[in-house]
């Protein structure tokens, strides 16, 4: 029997505080770049992030331009946020 656990990365340390510096408006549409900059990851972790599935959700405006939601960046970041390390579980 085969069990899949959720990955975890340095990047859920931070999560919460994090989440607390992403000001504007929820509907904001980020550059991959702008992302990168924001949770402090390269480029190329957020475009394997998107290819493996553990990245937060992204918008598909043409063939090579992507967007981060800021909502869903923050979602995916309170995903992340725990109390204790026994949470990971």
């Amino acid at each position: 029997m085969v069990t899949h656990r959720k990955k975890k990365h340095l990047l859920d340390r931070r999560a919460d505080a994090i989440a607390a510096q992403g000001t504007g408006h929820d509907d904001d549409l980020l550059a991959t770049k702008e992302v990168a900059d924001w949770l402090s990851v390269s480029v190329q972790w957020l475009e394997i992030g998107r290819l493996r599935g553990y990245g937060p959700r992204y918008v598909r405006i043409g063939p090579r331009h992507i967007r981060y939601r800021r909502s869903d960046v923050i979602a995916w970041l309170s995903e992340r946020t725990h109390a204790s390390t026994a949470e990971y579980a």
